[in-house]
């Protein structure tokens, strides 16, 4: 790597396409499942009165209802989920330099991207390279730094030549910490 140019690691074409394509099709199961519920909506109720004309008990109904209602708010988290990770996919770029190593998520707004794992490390602060959950995780706090901030947790999802990156990173990090 020569001085000045940095190496810019990003999600290839097939890596994004993918992501789009779990994206749309999470959305797409996710509208259905709410038509459908919606159009059960109406029986539910129709059956709910007849139920209490009838002095039958109405508890599974309200069950049904409930869990109707639960599974809208739970698939709306996971919806909203997916967008996240579309969006971490599509605008994230983990850049080398001769200092150091900065993870960028360009499409989410800065709070968010910070939150998520955007930022910098020195290469001597770099202490673990770790995997968790979906998310790579590079962890600072290899060298006690002069500012009393504690060192981020740099988290990116997909690159190209993911192993080509790894190697650099234990190459250039002089208190990276191996465990058995």
């Amino acid at each position: 790597m020569s001085a000045g140019s940095p190496l810019v690691f990003r999600p290839s074409f097939a890596q994004r396409a993918m992501a789009m394509l779990l994206f749309a099709g999470s959305w797409l199961v996710g509208v259905r499942a709410l038509a459908q519920i919606l159009e059960r909506l109406p029986v539910l109720r129709a059956s709910l009165k007849v139920a209490e004309a009838a002095g039958e008990p109405t508890w599974s109904f309200w069950v049904a209802v409930t869990a109707a209602f639960g599974a809208v708010v739970v698939g709306s988290f996971l919806l909203l989920g997916t967008l996240v990770g579309v969006l971490m996919v599509e605008g994230s770029q983990v850049m080398l330099d001769d200092l150091g190593l900065s993870v960028e998520h360009s499409a989410l707004p800065a709070p968010l991207a910070r939150r998520f794992g955007a930022g910098r490390l020195l290469w001597k602060q770099i202490s673990r390279v770790d995997r968790s959950g979906p998310f790579f995780v590079l962890r600072g706090g290899g060298e006690p730094s002069a500012h009393l901030r504690k060192d981020p947790t740099l988290r990116f999802l997909l690159v190209d030549e993911l192993e080509r990156l790894v190697l650099i990173i234990l190459e250039r990090s002089p208190n990276l910490k191996h465990e058995d």
